[in-house]
Order: C-alpha cells, then structure tokens, then sequence
C-alpha cells in the first residue's frame, strides 16, 4: 500500500497521504471512514493545515460537530490568515452557527483576498448565503450572479437570484 512505501519518519508526507484518503472516502460519500482518516492524519500530523481545514468543512457541511469544526478551522486562519479557502471553510461554519455578522466579515476577506479572481463558485454562493442572512439582499444576489459565472451548479442557485433569498440545500 502506499503508507507501507512511505518512510518511517516521514510523517509530513504520511500525514499527507491519510488526508487524501479522507478526501476520496468524502467524496465517495463514506463519510465516517473520511473522519477516521482525516483523524488519523492530524495524529500524524497535528500542524496538517489541508487535513485541518477539510475536516473542518466536511464536519459543518454534514452537520456534525460545529465546535469541533470552528476550532480545527480557526487554527487554519490563525495560521494562514490570507488563505481564501481557510476564510471561506470558517465563514462557513459561523454561518452555520447563526453568527451572520461575524461570517459576512470572514468571507469578505477571503473574497478580497482573491488577487487571482480564482475563488470557486462554492465560496461566492457562500458568500451569497451569508449576505442574505445578514441582511444585504443587493450583495447576496451579486454574489450568487458572480457564483453562477464561475460554474457554480447548485440547484437552488438560480432560484435564489430569483427569489432573492437564500434558500437552504
């Protein structure tokens, strides 16, 4: 197996490998066995910010241990305070939590961080969601606009431009 061919000691990229591991059981839907392996990297590897951050957003996207959640993903943006993708995963999570306020200033920052106009479709949708909850329907209806442009395939994306509100999954 490919653990078994990485060196003892070498706990970096070991850490690395069970994290991709928990990345493709996630996205083939075995979502208890993608824990167990993004738990396994981050005994490996405390500092393993990816392993961090993709736990942390899978926790909040399944409803699972908000707390846990916001607490592996602070560490990610404490550590990488101008990473969009950490922003995003705890703007996430505090969205998630009813703390409409606090997400819409964390998720501003990842999209102003943007220098590259690269941010995925999933992180304007967000963006959108959070704004509506916050109040600012003209920004959330933007924001979902600008998700649209960048691919974004949510069934309820063109629903809530045109209703202009958010609307859960």
């Amino acid at each position: 197996s490919t653990l078994t061919e990485v060196r003892d000691g070498d706990d970096e990229l070991r850490s690395a490998v069970l994290c991709s591991i928990g990345d493709t059981y996630y996205k083939m839907g075995t979502t208890d066995s993608a824990f167990v392996y993004y738990d396994r990297a981050l005994e490996v590897n405390p500092d393993n910010l990816l392993a961090l951050n993709n736990c942390a957003y899978y926790l909040a996207e399944t409803g699972q241990d908000l707390d846990k959640a916001e607490k592996m993903s602070a560490i990610c943006v404490r550590q990488q305070p101008d990473n969009d993708t950490a922003l995003d995963t705890y703007a996430w999570i505090l969205f998630l939590e009813g703390r409409y306020e606090e997400a819409k200033m964390y998720i501003d920052q990842a999209i102003s961080n943007d220098s590259t106009d690269e941010s995925s479709a999933d992180v304007y949708e967000h963006a959108g969601d959070i704004h509506a909850m916050a109040g600012d329907i003209d920004k959330a209806v933007e924001y979902w606009k600008q998700a649209q442009k960048r691919g974004g395939e949510s069934k309820i994306l063109a629903r809530k431009i045109k209703q202009r509100k958010y609307i859960k999954k």
